[in-house]
């Protein structure tokens, strides 16, 4: 960088975070109620955090850069790390990423079939790790997509998936939630996800996969294995599966051993896990918002992340893992981290979003710089910008009403503090 000025940079993004707060600035909109950042310039020794807004809707108190939040898809690019890891100890096999998902007894042979079909033709045995790592295995998100279409096509998620029918339930759990008679635990929105149940691929409500077969999404894929990017939270519930069957360990035990205890990240855990339970790393979580609706305390389940985005985390940990990551610190092999971060652009890639690599995408950052890292749903943001050295993490904590690229005006805030 050159000559920087560290009170500017600092007054910069506080007047950022404010007008985000308010809904003014280039992030124009109705404002958040929430939100927090940080900043790291590790070369520079410079630490900024921030925070504004009330933590929770059922109190006072403000928030702070030590709440925890939930990240969403922001943990995509941990599970990845899992993946590379296991990939880097010879348990994909010879061919490594490029090692069709049948191949790994994963699913059994009909169930990997099923997995892509476009008109009746099955394209699932052509599933590789590498086409789930990249969005490219041509599959749906059942969080957001059905049989019928995509979220795109609807413009909100489409009908038939979980996570519409999951908003349809709301008014009647937030009723429920004021009748102190009622009982939430037996709503849909209290309905505690697993990934994947063999014992019954027909039932729809036992596994998220369950749901992504029994519900017609997976019979109506969108291209063969290869061809185009599309999102798809799936791929990564598969992923995460795919990490327990090659390891023998649950998930959130490997995010323990692998990279939370490692790098002291002690204020992260997988929601809703059971091996190990989360209770030892839960502090304050929160309130992350969907329209007006706080989940955490309105005791909303979203435990159909999991290997798509369950992490809980704060801006601190979720940098300390990013810098790590980027350092190399995760991975036995300098290749292994090159091989993360080779991006690439394909159909179905738009700007200001450059390329997509393992588990990780380079997006814009601004005046033709490129950052890389990953957004959630519920407006968390983990970037790293290779060309200034910047570290930014931060969440607006809540699904819509905020503009998706807010975190660009964070990273231009620092930028403007060079001369």
């Amino acid at each position: 960088m050159r000559s920087f000025k560290e009170d500017q940079a600092r007054s910069n993004l506080d007047q950022a975070l404010a007008r985000l707060f308010a809904g003014g600035g280039v992030s124009a909109g109705p404002g958040v109620k929430n939100a927090v950042l940080r900043v790291e310039i590790p070369d520079l020794g410079f630490v900024h955090e921030a925070a504004v807004g009330k933590a929770n809707a059922d109190s006072d108190a403000p928030m702070t850069p030590g709440h925890q939040f939930h990240l969403a898809s922001v943990a995509k690019t941990m599970t990845a790390t899992l993946l590379l890891q296991l990939w880097e100890e010879g348990a994909l096999g010879p061919r490594g990423l490029d090692t069709a998902l049948a191949d790994l007894a994963l699913f059994d042979e009909e169930i990997a079939a099923r997995l892509n079909m476009i008109d009746g033709v099955s394209y699932g045995k052509k599933i590789t790790v590498r086409h789930l790592l990249t969005h490219t295995a041509g599959i749906k998100d059942a969080v957001v997509d059905d049989a019928t279409g995509t979220a795109h096509d609807y413009g909100e998620p489409a009908p038939g998936s979980y996570g519409a029918r999951l908003r349809k339930a709301i008014p009647a759990h937030l009723a429920c939630l004021a009748d102190p008679a009622c009982d939430i635990s037996v709503l849909i929105t209290s309905k505690e996800w697993t990934m994947w149940d063999p014992a019954c691929p027909e039932d729809k409500e036992a596994g998220v996969i369950n749901w992504f077969l029994a519900s017609g999404t997976a019979a109506a894929s969108l291209t063969p294995p290869g061809e185009a990017f599309h999102y798809s939270d799936t791929g990564y519930v598969i992923l995460g599966l795919l990490s327990e069957k090659l390891s023998g360990k649950s998930l959130h035990r490997q995010w323990r051993e692998r990279i939370f205890d490692p790098l002291g990240m002690d204020k992260s855990y997988l929601a809703y896990a059971r091996d190990p339970e989360p209770e030892p790393w839960i502090y304050e979580v929160s309130d992350f918002y969907l329209g007006d609706v706080p989940y955490v305390t309105s005791r909303i389940n979203v435990s159909f992340d999991r290997g798509g985005g369950g992490v809980v985390s704060t801006a601190a940990d979720v940098i300390r893992f990013l810098r790590a990551l980027m350092d190399g610190q995760l991975f036995q092999n300098a290749d292994t981290l090159a091989a993360m971060l080779q991006w690439r652009s394909c159909p179905g890639i738009s700007p200001p979003r450059a390329g997509v690599g393992l588990g990780i995408f380079a997006e814009g950052s601004g005046q033709g710089r490129v950052a890389l890292g990953h957004s959630g749903a519920y407006g968390a943001k983990m970037y790293f910008e290779p060309e200034s050295g910047i570290y930014f993490c931060g969440t607006v904590n809540q699904r819509t009403g905020a503009p998706y690229y807010w975190w660009k005006e964070m990273f231009e805030a620092v930028h403007m503090a060079r001369s």
